[in-house]
This record gives C-alpha cells, sequence and structure tokens, in this order.
C-alpha cells in the first residue's frame, strides 16, 4: 500500500467509531478501493461510512465526531449522510441506511436516499455556490467565479425553498448482502465490511466492477441506483 493512501481522517473515524462502540460497515468507493485495489481509490475524495439509523442517532454521530475536532459540513437539506471535515485527509462521510420492502417484488432492500440536484443547469449552480472549495470537474474555471459565490448561494437556496433544485437518489443493496460482517486489516486497524463484499459491489457498481472507472456516477452508473 502506498503511504499516500494512509487516509488520517479515515483511520482516526475507524478508532473513534471502534472506541465509542459504533456498530459500522465500509461502504460505496471506499468499500471498492479496499476490496479491488487493497488501497483507498485516490481520485475518491471522501470516505464512505454506513451505520444503521434504527441502532445510532444522527445527534450522538455528531456528538462523537465533533468532539474529536471534525467540522460539520452546512447542507441546506438533511438527507442519508452527515459529512465532517478536517485537515490533513478526505471528507468523511457517515451514511445511514434503511430497510424496506420493494412492492413489485417483495424483495427486502437496504437504502440511502440523497438529495442531488436535478438538472445541469441545478448542479452548474451547485458548483458556482461552492466555488472557493470546489474541487470537482473544471476547477480551475469554477474557482475563477468565487466572487460570484455568493450570489449563486442565494439562487440556490430561493430553488430548494421552491422545491425546484433537489431530487432524492437512492443507493440500494438486497438486505442479505448486509446481514453478516468482518473484519479486514487496514494499517494494522480492524475495519468491518460486509461478509459477502465482493457480491456486494457487483450489485453497486455492476459486472465489471473489478476495471477501474475514474469518472464513475454512482447516480447514473450505478445498477443499484433508484431515482425518484
Amino acid at each position: 500500500m502506498h503511504p499516500s493512501n494512509k487516509d488520517q481522517n479515515f483511520l482516526e473515524t475507524i478508532n473513534i467509531l471502534n472506541k465509542n462502540n459504533v456498530k459500522y460497515w465500509i461502504c460505496h468507493g471506499t468499500l471498492l478501493g479496499l476490496i479491488r485495489d487493497k488501497q483507498l481509490i485516490p481520485w475518491d475524495h471522501d470516505i464512505d461510512i454506513a451505520v444503521w439509523s434504527g441502532t445510532i442517532s444522527r445527534e450522538k454521530i455528531k456528538k462523537i465526531m465533533l468532539s474529536n475536532n471534525f467540522l460539520l459540513k452546512d447542507k441546506h437539506v438533511e438527507d442519508a449522510s452527515l459529512t465532517f471535515e478536517k485537515e490533513g485527509g478526505k471528507k468523511v462521510d457517515i451514511n445511514f441506511y434503511q430497510m424496506t420492502t420493494l412492492k413489485n417484488n417483495k424483495r427486502k432492500i437496504a437504502y440511502a436516499s440523497y438529495n442531488v440536484p436535478k438538472n445541469f443547469f441545478c448542479r452548474l449552480i451547485d458548483a458556482l455556490s461552492n466555488a472557493k472549495k470546489y474541487e470537482g470537474k473544471f476547477k480551475y474555471l469554477i474557482n475563477f467565479f468565487s466572487i460570484f459565490e455568493f450570489f449563486f448561494k442565494k439562487l440556490k437556496n430561493f430553488l430548494i425553498n421552491k422545491k425546484n433544485f433537489y431530487h432524492l437518489a437512492s443507493y440500494t443493496q438486497p438486505l442479505e448482502l448486509l446481514k453478516e460482517f468482518k473484519d479486514i486489516v487496514f494499517y494494522d486497524i480492524n475495519l468491518t465490511v460486509p461478509k459477502k463484499s465482493e457480491e456486494y459491489l457487483r450489485y453497486v457498481y455492476g459486472e465489471n466492477w473489478k476495471i477501474p472507472k475514474r469518472k464513475f456516477n454512482w447516480i447514473k452508473d450505478s445498477p443499484s441506483t433508484i431515482k425518484k
């Protein structure tokens, strides 16, 4: 494992969760990197960790992380994740999963729903409303317009209040893939992952999950995503 993948925020968060007996599992792109590459994916900007929403409250997670000097990233509307930031590493997303039964086939699934901009216009406003810290595609062009950030924040809030900005997209997995877990070791720290990690990754990323895809978009490209 390359030293650059020893992300301090990731390792510290796992230590915090273990110390506080929080039951969690590594999910999404972070799990993909650990299982496929035996390291974090270099171009993935955040750490993904999941908990069951019924086992720990959002307020408890906030209290634990803030007491360890992480900062909570402000969101305009609440969704399935809390995002924490700290200098020295990647952002950390704590994703709150729930369970439901699909009406069409009675299959039990786990899901986490997120507010995502509805279209290209909303995605552009979203980027420009955070232009100073924007790290995505066309970074330098978006950063150039940071002097207008206040205006775009106002426009974004206006559209949110009119319910014309977000729609819901959900990561889903069959519940049976999240019934059993196991520990793996990463930089001498025990991490909890789904026992059937490869089946999980195949479900979330498709049959070609072992092939790195730098421009993977979970909303458009993941076969597990359900949009409303």
